[in-house]
C-alpha cells in the first residue's frame, strides 16, 4: 500500500520516511480520521504515529576477573536446569501429565524458532529424572530454517520439562506490530481455532509506553474472551521486577510490562537463566 493511498483512506494523514542510522520508518506527524460508514467497524489503526521503542543490548556477564573468581569459588555449574527447578517448586517425579486431554502450548514471536532436534536432545541431556515428551505435537504457523533462537528454545524446553509428559503446541507467529510483538494477531488465530491447548505460556511483553492505549485495550478483548473459553494465559513480567523509567527531572516512574499488567497472569520472565 503506497503512501498516496493511506492518505486518501485516511484524510488528515501526511506520511513521511523517518531516518535513524540504519533504521526508517514511514510515520504520519499528523492526525488521521476516518471515514464514518467505517469508523463503527475499525478498533485502532495502528503503524501511523508511535516511533518503533529503541532497544538496547544489556550486558549480563561480569567482568572476567570477577567471573574466574566466581568459577574458582563454586566449580563448574550447568545453570539453572530442569532438575533444579522442579526441586524449587517441589515437583516429584511422580508429577508429569498422565490425563490424555492435558495440554499446553507456548507462543514464539520476532522471528524466533526452535528445532525439534534440539528439544530432543535437551530432553536426553537432562529428563532422564521424570517422565517426558521429546517432541512437540503440533507447530501453527511456519518455522524459520535458520538457526534456532534462544528464546524460543528456552520456552519449548522448559515448558515440556516443568510440564512434563503433557502434549505441547507451538505457536509461531511471523510479522510486526510497528515492529514489535503481533499479540493480537496471534490472540485472534487462538479465537477462529476450535480446539486449542488449555494453557498458554507467553514470555514475551512490551513496556507500556510503547504501544497505544487502543491497540492494548483490543488485545485486552480477546483475553477476555480467551478468558470465557476456560484457557489459562501466563505471561512474563519482565527480566528486572518492577521495570522503571527515568522522566523529567530526575525523577523515576514505573514502567509495567504488557501484557503482564493486564488481563492475564504474569510472572517473572525466563527462570532458566537464574540468577
Amino acid at each position: 500500500l503506497c503512501c498516496s493511498v493511506a492518505e486518501e483512506l485516511l484524510p488528515g494523514a501526511e506520511f513521511h520516511r523517518y531516518v535513524k542510522g540504519q533504521a526508517s520508518v514511514v510515520r504520519s506527524p499528523q492526525p488521521y480520521s476516518v471515514p464514518d460508514d467505517l469508523a463503527q467497524h475499525v478498533d485502532f489503526v495502528g503503524g501511523l504515529h508511535r516511533f518503533p521503542a529503541e532497544r538496547r543490548a544489556v550486558s549480563r556477564t561480569w567482568a572476567p576477573r570477577d567471573a574466574e573468581l566466581r568459577r574458582q569459588r563454586a566449580g563448574f555449574h550447568l545453570g539453572v536446569t530442569p532438575s533444579i527447578l522442579r526441586k524449587r517448586y517441589n515437583v516429584t517425579a511422580a508429577d508429569v501429565g498422565v490425563v490424555p486431554n492435558n495440554s499446553q502450548a507456548c507462543a514464539q514471536f520476532l522471528e524466533q524458532y526452535f528445532h525439534q532436534a534440539d528439544l530432543a536432545e535437551f530432553m536426553h541431556l537432562f529428563g532422564s529424572s521424570f517422565a517426558h515428551r521429546s517432541q512437540v505435537d503440533r507447530v501453527v504457523g511456519r518455522q524459520g530454517k535458520g538457526k534456532a533462537g534462544l528464546e524460543a528454545s528456552l520456552d519449548v524446553e522448559y515448558i515440556m520439562s516443568t510440564g512434563a509428559n503433557i502434549s505441547t503446541w507451538v505457536f509461531s507467529n511471523a510479522g510486526r506490530h510497528e515492529s514489535q510483538e503481533p499479540f493480537l494477531a496471534w490472540l485472534l488465530l487462538l479465537s477462529n481455532m476450535s480446539s486449542v491447548p488449555w494453557v498458554h505460556t507467553v514470555s514475551y511483553g512490551d513496556d507500556e509506553d510503547s504501544l497505544s492505549r487502543a491497540y492494548m485495550e483490543r488485545v485486552n478483548g480477546e483475553f477476555m474472551k480467551a478468558a470465557a473459553r476456560g484457557l489459562t494465559v501466563l505471561f512474563a513480567s519482565g527480566d528486572d521486577g518492577a521495570g522503571c523509567r527515568r522522566v523529567s527531572g530526575g525523577n523515576h516512574t514505573f514502567r509495567p510490562s504488557f501484557p503482564a499488567s493486564r488481563w492475564v497472569l504474569g510472572g517473572p520472565a525466563d527462570t532458566s537463566r537464574g540468577p
